[in-house]
């Protein structure tokens, strides 16, 4: 088919590409348990959501009930097929590794996730383990970005923004993920490689999604009235041409009005290949953050160097160690990845009997001495004039790019249902 996935490479949406089946059971290198079978995960579900909502207050991400600033710490997930205690598995795996994981990004849900509310007891458990997750908000096999122009009809920004209905999926999404610990939806993951021309579908669509979620705050049908909190959305770029093709996107996502901008500008960061280059790249583009003072957060929204740019093979993770301290502009990273892409993985396969690779054993050390979270002031910050054209690319204005119908996703009776805080304002449990 001429259907585009949605992220064009260097990092295709991991699909399990290297083990669709895990080898029956490899013991996980060196753990001294003596049978590595994590099947019914032994705590019984928490009934109830205790996170605060994290939200972006100035450049930065704050605890929505504490103020305390949230710095993100965590990895890609592999997309672990149907079953949803197999999910469960795996993120039990990671809380383990590194209890300090705080935050998970997921590429592709299991399909159920779309229509029911099978993936609510995955979304407690990660609560309890006190993760956060960033969810997709494109699809594969529907709610797709168009990876090339001939997907698009016509061949215009709205013509692409129409073609894969995107709006739809993101709308289903906002229904489906109304958790407290839903830190963002991901608008886009690398469109702009191939589609930087076509970069203002990514504003009209971020206008789009908070629209609905405005509009299921005030509607009158809305099970959400009064109480529809405005979901963070993030948009993952590519880490092409570095700085010089970063910095430009990163102004024209987060120009012109907060009604047309993401509030979270995420970097699939390429650079640290060799711990000498990468330190000297981290900071660069840390001090280039701080300047900007940009009106939202940077996100690190995946971090590693492909291993067939390391030498031997195997990443150090050194950037780990004292990343905030290092680099306190930078408000989180998602390590690239479980499994899922072969050139990234830190397991052989994307179920929680997966033996972990060296890459994964040096990730996992690392993320002990994550070390310090310095505060950061969040007082001046400064919105980018949106440029009239990227990398030589004209930008039309997101207001000629125009929504879309699409159906019951955008009624006010397909608003999310309310969480509410449970008496005493311990915690948020889902009213069905």
């Amino acid at each position: 088919g001429h259907k585009p996935t949605p992220s064009p490479s260097p990092s295709p949406s991991p699909s399990p590409t290297t083990s669709p089946s895990p080898s029956p059971s490899p013991s996980p290198s060196p753990t001294p348990s003596p049978s590595p079978s994590p099947s019914p995960s032994p705590t019984p579900t928490p009934s109830k959501f205790t996170l605060s909502p994290i939200e972006v207050r100035g450049s930065h991400l704050y605890d929505s009930k504490t103020s305390k600033q949230f710095r993100a710490q965590g990895i890609g997930f592999p997309n672990v097929g149907e079953n949803v205690d197999d999910w469960i598995d795996v993120l039990n795996r990671i809380n383990k590794l590194a209890p300090n994981t705080n935050v998970i990004r997921i590429y592709e849900l299991p399909t159920c996730a779309f229509d029911t509310a099978c993936f609510e007891k995955f979304m407690l458990v990660a609560d309890s383990l006190g993760i956060y997750v960033v969810v997709p908000g494109t699809g594969t096999q529907w709610g797709w970005l168009p990876g090339s122009a001939s997907a698009c009809d016509p061949q215009t920004a709205s013509g692409c923004y129409k073609a894969g209905g995107v709006l739809g999926f993101g709308q289903t999404m906002i229904r489906q993920f109304n958790y407290p610990n839903t830190l963002a939806i991901v608008i886009g993951n690398e469109f702009d490689m191939q589609m930087a021309k076509f970069m203002p579908v990514l504003k009209a669509y971020a206008r789009d999604l908070k629209k609905h979620m405005q509009w299921c705050n005030t509607e009158d049908t809305s099970p959400t009235k009064g109480s529809m909190r405005m979901i963070p959305l993030m948009y993952a770029n590519s880490d092409d041409r570095g700085n010089s093709g970063v910095i430009p996107k990163a102004d024209y996502m987060f120009c012109g009005s907060e009604d047309v901008s993401v509030d979270i500008f995420g970097l699939n960061i390429e650079r640290w290949c060799d711990d000498a280059g990468g330190a000297g790249q981290y900071s660069t583009l840390n001090g280039i953050i701080k300047a900007k003072e940009y009106p939202g957060a940077f996100f690190f929204s995946e971090m590693g160097c492909s291993k067939t740019n390391v030498k031997g093979g195997t990443r150090t993770w050194t950037q780990v160690k004292g990343l905030f301290s290092n680099y306190p502009s930078v408000d989180g990273f998602a390590a690239y990845v479980y499994a899922g892409n072969k050139d990234f993985d830190m397991f052989d396969g994307n179920f929680a009997n997966a033996t972990e690779y060296k890459d994964g054993e040096n990730f996992f050390d690392a993320m002990k001495e994550v070390g310090d979270e310095p505060t950061e002031s969040t007082s001046v910050v400064t919105r980018p004039t949106c440029p009239s054209s990227i990398l030589g690319n004209p930008m039309t204005s997101v207001d000629d790019v125009e929504a879309y119908d699409t159906g019951k996703a955008g009624l006010a009776s397909s608003c999310p249902q309310p969480y509410k805080t449970s008496a005493g304002g311990k915690g948020v449990e889902i009213v069905v």
